[in-house]
């Protein structure tokens, strides 16, 4: 008699329906229309697409983020150029500032009066120099003639014109001339001369008062007097840098001029006297020579009768 045991049944068993459970699946694949790879395929989409949205939901917040910062650098280089422009709008704007500042010291210059009536002026570049000399682009035929008076662009004194070609002039400061300057300190009047100097040290002028009724301080304004015959009166000519008290009825006394003239770019003749080719006419000359004349006539008539009357 056969004895079966459980477990000899049981292995066969498992193996024949792990068998009919692939070939029913491979009947249920193939009945789909699909073979394992599309299973595979549409499994794993269905998988990854959640993951997508979220991937695309997380990332899509960071490009635009980064698409923000690259505008806003760009923005940067923007706002890097605007400023350089406007630095140089700025920079535009001073200079035309300096332009009207110097246009209102011209015209100021040009309102200053001399005897009751407005001086005429000629506005020159300083193109050179020869030894203390200044030359200007300026000459007869811009009405610059010798012996006029130059100012710089404050008004202050610089000098007069020594000489005058048809297109060009030379002015001698007052600082390099050795003729005394008549010029007017407080109420009292004095003498300006220059005097040697040091270039390590600022010019320097002398002040000679001689008819001297009060002191004179440092800081104290010294103008052109009326007394003048090169200036007009009321032109600023420097300060008294020390302090001076008469001594008897005289005192001296150190004075910077206001212009330094090796920093001249350039100056501004005055057409004074008002009228110097009038001045130069034979309006006045015929007067001189007549009576120049006259007493050669007077004195040749003396000198002749006399040697008859002796004879």
């Amino acid at each position: 008699m056969l004895n079966t045991k459980p477990s000899d049944r049981a292995l066969p068993t498992f193996i024949s329906l792990l068998v009919i459970g692939v070939l029913l699946m491979t009947f249920d694949v193939r009945l789909a229309g699909g073979g394992v790879v599309g299973v595979l395929r549409n499994g794993t989409q269905e998988i990854v697409s959640p993951l997508q949205r979220v991937a695309a939901f997380v990332v899509t917040p960071v490009a635009n983020a980064l698409d923000s910062l690259s505008n806003v650098a760009s923005l940067r280089e923007q706002n890097a150029a605007l400023s350089a422009e406007l630095a140089e709008a700025e920079a535009a704007l001073v200079s035309v500032q300096d332009d009207l500042a110097k246009l209102a010291l011209l015209e100021q210059i040009y309102d200053l009066e001399a005897d009751g009536g407005e001086l005429g002026q000629t506005v020159s570049n300083v193109i050179g120099s020869v030894d203390a000399a200044l030359i200007i682009d300026k000459g007869v035929r811009d009405g610059v003639v010798a012996g006029q008076p130059v100012i710089d662009t404050n008004g202050y004194v610089v000098g007069i014109v020594k000489s005058a070609s048809t297109g060009s002039a030379t002015i001698l400061p007052i600082t390099a001339t050795r003729e005394g300057l008549t010029v007017l300190v407080g109420s009292q009047t004095g003498t300006l001369v220059s005097r040697p100097f040091s270039s390590e040290l600022a010019l320097e002028m002398d002040l000679d008062v001689f008819d001297a009724r009060e002191p004179v301080l440092a800081g104290d304004r010294v103008l052109t007097s009326a007394a003048s015959t090169d200036y007009p009166a009321g032109l600023p000519v420097g300060e008294v840098i020390e302090d001076a008290s008469p001594e008897s009825t005289s005192l001296s006394t150190t004075v910077r001029p206001f212009v330094d003239a090796e920093s001249l770019r350039f100056v501004v003749v005055l057409s004074w006297p008002p009228d110097p080719v009038t001045a130069a006419t034979d309006d006045t000359v015929p007067e001189d020579t007549t009576g120049t004349t006259l007493s050669e006539d007077a004195t040749t008539t003396t000198s002749t009768t006399t040697p008859e009357d002796d004879g």
